[in-house]
């Protein structure tokens, strides 16, 4: 199924980058400092001081999950461990400011005896951001400092700052070092520690349960009229694609039921957790986070990006229902498991509406696929006909 990219991908090449950061090319000769550039799929994807062995340490803690991507990446770690980056046929060299890079230690507050930034592009989509990694005298992470290189990926980096903020009480979130709306940056601490598998342990279900409840609640109704509002601009497009599938899903939701409103993080996933030598797990990137979400929302969403990115073996929204940690969660959280439905319909309808405004439609066809598993609404003949449609 072809699905027509809202946003197109952009490529962006160093000067982009630099520009975001507020570093130039190093005009002057004494504040040259050569930097190697990694690139990936849409341009430069990681700019690395030359000579710098600590930054082995940096790349160490990209994990891809595909085994021909760690392969490949396992090389680049190498290659940076002996100092041989430079000679990794895809590697480039460019020349920029070390009084630039230095800049956002004093920003920061992290002292270091060389003031060298190593650089991570982030994926193409309307929210793209740019993180640096700040190095102590130690030569080790002090600092993840990013910048947004859109308007939408400033505001997400800000937004982060301000949740960030609030959660400071909290041992299971980064504390925030400096917040700079004018540069559409921000600094937290680094969190070391393993990033885990893919299997959901015992310790994730205690921290979904632990997370702060608002003391309010929202109306089903009330949600269902508000994603009603924000999908509209794509309904011609969805209902190409199913037809009335968005119309069905919102009326499922069209119920005069109270839900318990509560802190979401938004991107609860493997990737984005810290197994810390003594706090335990801490969830990092924020930038999504709700203090008014819906319950099971990070629950689904773990069991959904997992069914997705490794080939919908899982069995989807079907499979979900079966699994025991839906009831344990439900029962934990003094909820009715009669709302697993509706819930997975309202989580899946804010992707949906997040993956048409911010990630160009990568995972309409996925997500309406999944609606029409959840919809009690569609008899076995019609759902059958949908999602041979949307294969």
């Amino acid at each position: 199924m072809e699905i027509d990219h809202i946003h197109p991908v952009e490529t962006l090449n160093v000067a982009d980058i630099l520009s975001a950061l507020g570093i130039d090319c190093g005009i002057n000769a004494e504040d040259l400092q050569p930097c190697y550039v990694i690139p990936g799929n849409y341009g430069p994807r990681w700019l690395i001081p030359a000579g710098l062995r600590a930054a082995a340490a940096v790349l160490g803690i990209w994990h891809p999950y595909s085994l021909s991507s760690r392969m490949k990446w396992l090389a680049v770690r190498m290659a940076a461990r002996a100092g041989a980056l430079q000679y990794l046929p895809s590697v480039t060299k460019v020349n920029i400011s070390r009084t630039g890079s230095s800049q956002w230690y004093e920003r920061c507050g992290i002292r270091s005896q060389t003031g060298e930034l190593v650089v991570l592009v982030g994926n193409p989509s309307a929210d793209r951001k740019v993180v640096a990694f700040l190095l102590d005298g130690s030569q080790q992470i002090a600092a993840v400092l990013k910048v947004g290189l859109t308007a939408a990926g400033g505001l997400s980096v800000l937004h982060e700052a301000e949740v960030l903020l609030k959660l400071e009480p909290h041992s299971w979130a980064p504390k925030l070092l400096s917040n700079h709306p004018d540069l559409r940056a921000a600094a937290q601490e680094y969190i070391p520690g393993a990033m885990p598998g893919r299997k959901f342990l015992p310790e994730y279900m205690d921290m979904l349960c632990r997370l702060p409840r608002s003391g309010n609640s929202t109306n089903l109704a009330l949600f269902a009229g508000e994603m009603a509002s924000r999908l509209h601009p794509f309904k011609t497009q969805l209902n190409k694609l199913a037809p009335d599938v968005l119309d069905r899903s919102l009326g499922c939701l069209n119920r005069d039921i109270s839900i318990p409103t509560m802190l979401v993080h938004g991107d609860f996933a493997p990737w984005n957790m810290r197994n810390h030598p003594t706090k335990g797990y801490v969830l990092v990137d924020w930038e999504w986070a709700d203090f008014t979400g819906l319950p099971a929302y990070d629950l689904l969403h773990f069991q959904f990006s997992d069914d997705h990115l490794f080939g919908e073996n899982g069995g989807g929204y079907t499979a979900i229902r079966r699994r025991s940690l839906c009831t344990e969660y439900f029962r934990r959280m003094d909820l009715n498991v009669e709302l697993l439905p509706q819930l997975a319909v309202a989580y899946l309808l804010h992707q949906l509406e997040s993956d048409c405004e911010y990630r160009g439609c990568r995972q309409t066809g996925y997500i309406l696929r999944q609606l029409v598993a959840c919809g009690p609404y569609i008899s076995s003949r019609q759902r059958d006909a949908l999602s041979a449609h949307l294969l």
